[in-house]
């Protein structure tokens, strides 16, 4: 009788356990090796999709924080095609998304940090720091050329471009969630020709903190010196003394040179930063 009795906690169904020798995997790279999926636990809440809770014990946990909402939910629902990974939550927003990573705690973060009101760069260090356990993959319509070797310094594990393909954006989850560093083809190679000492791109954009490069971000947005105070959280004489920095560093002689350089060094993937 003991053997056939079923146990029926509050979160779910317990079925007889037939594996003695059966350990749930300690990390993200085990289970994407050997793609496990113990049966042992039945939910409840997900008795209709046919996940079990022992499954979404071993699962991959993922949290989605796009920049709008059909963002989040598009990237979510294609992670979830995989059945290796679980979609603990989404947000858009700084605010939503601080709440949201704190209490799922994922083992992968899948992140659009250039919003409006935030500064990308000190963001990902911000996370990297507060979740070290935690691998971040930024999603992003920004240069790579320009933002993500500073994302990888930061503390991200991987940097995927919004222009790529489904195919492309599930072998970067895959990489970062396996512990290794993801990025483009086109980075690698920059990073190669940086080794070798062959720098294709402007050394003194280097010289710029991420402060700087935030703000130079946003006057390539032909964005104001009152609204890129407003959107970074600083004041206006902050902003200025920035873009006093900025053209000593990259040698504009007025405020019309930085603008224009601006322009010509970011490309129009810094309008992402212009709101309407």
């Amino acid at each position: 009788m003991l053997a056939a009795a079923i146990f029926l906690p509050r979160l779910g169904v317990r079925r007889p356990v037939v594996r003695t020798s059966y350990s749930f995997p300690s990390s993200c790279s085990q289970i994407l090796r050997h793609q496990v999926t113990p049966p042992d636990l039945l939910d409840l809440r997900d008795v209709k999709t046919g996940r079990t809770a022992g499954a979404l014990v071993a699962l991959c946990r993922i949290v989605v924080v796009g920049d709008t909402c059909v963002s989040e939910e598009g990237m979510a629902a294609i992670v979830e095609r995989d059945k290796r990974y679980h979609v603990c939550g989404g947000a858009h927003g700084f605010y939503d998304a601080g709440e949201l990573i704190r209490k799922h705690k994922p083992d992968v973060l899948l992140i659009e940090p250039f919003l409006e009101d935030r500064d990308g760069i000190r963001w990902i260090k911000d996370l990297a720091t507060e979740f070290p356990g935690t691998r971040i993959l930024i999603v992003s319509r920004q240069s790579e050329r320009v933002y993500a070797e500073r994302a990888l310094q930061a503390g991200a594990a991987g940097y995927w471009m919004k222009n790529g393909s489904a195919e492309e954006l599930m072998r970067a989850v895959e990489t970062v969630a396996s512990g290794k560093i993801y990025v483009s083809p086109m980075i690698a190679s920059l990073a190669l020709e940086k080794f070798a000492q062959r720098d294709t791109f402007p050394r003194s954009v280097d010289l710029l903190s991420d402060r700087e490069l935030a703000v130079l971000a946003l006057i390539a947005a032909e964005q104001s010196v009152g609204r890129i105070a407003k959107k970074l959280g600083i004041s206006r004489t902050t902003v200025e003394t920035h873009c006093a920095h900025i053209k000593a560093k990259l040698g504009y002689a007025n405020a019309e040179a930085l603008k224009h350089g601006a322009g010509e060094l970011l490309g129009t993937s810094a309008r992402t930063w212009q709101s309407s």
